[in-house]
């Protein structure tokens, strides 16, 4: 196995940037795209950080992260390997890169991961939750949370993650209200007042314990 180069990308104008957003476009459906013109935009004004793994000068990996200013948290945005080259352990590589990534700046990776109890694909998203547990990532116990569609479709039951292994047991109430106000209002720009916001913050239990436990 060739091996995989990773670099940060700070410019559309970087030569592999088309080829990252290929990889984008193909890896996710519309309801959970953000605008390529957005993503630009968030790349320029240094809201984002594009990530890339290469292998012989071909893209074959992407990952787009957003700090969270003044929390131990940075978002895992999107993350995903080319088809041709999946099953090949890369996006494993890449998850441990991006979380000694944010390890080093004293940070914490969050993940919104798809709730495998909902929808017609409940195999699919157990099984991407299960690559991050594995990963050395763990879940967020009775966290209700909430994906806001980006198109006109309808939200999705999801779950939170974090990796790697947090610095106590349990995670306080007021730091994951403010992650999850945080996610809504600058990732998909809503505002303090939408109603899913404040159905999600309702039902955020008081003690918060973390699970590695695969399903």
């Amino acid at each position: 196995m060739m091996s995989l180069i990773f670099k940060q990308i700070h410019s559309t104008k970087d030569i592999d940037y088309q080829d990252t957003m290929l990889i984008y476009q193909e890896a996710f459906p519309p309801s959970e795209q953000q605008p390529l013109s957005k993503i630009s935009e968030r790349i320029a004004a240094g809201k984002s950080q594009l990530f890339v793994g290469i292998i012989d000068e071909e893209v074959i990996c992407m990952a787009l992260l957003w700090d969270f200013k003044k929390t131990d948290f940075t978002l895992l945005d999107y993350m995903a390997v080319s088809e041709k080259h999946r099953n090949n352990h890369y996006g494993s590589k890449l998850f441990n890169f991006l979380v000694d990534k944010v390890k080093s700046n004293q940070k914490f990776l969050l993940l919104e991961a798809e709730n495998y109890f909902f929808g017609d694909n409940r195999e699919q998203r157990k099984k991407r939750i299960n690559f991050y547990l594995k990963n050395g990532a763990y879940l967020l116990d009775n966290v209700p949370y909430v994906l806001p569609s980006l198109d006109k479709s309808l939200p999705l039951e999801a779950l939170l993650l974090i990796a790697p292994k947090y610095k106590s047991p349990h995670v306080k109430k007021s730091e994951i209200e403010n992650l999850i106000k945080r996610l809504y209002l600058e990732i998909y720009e809503k505002s303090e007042s939408y109603a899913l916001l404040i159905s999600v913050l309702k039902k955020i239990p008081n003690k918060i314990s973390l699970s590695n436990k695969m399903f």
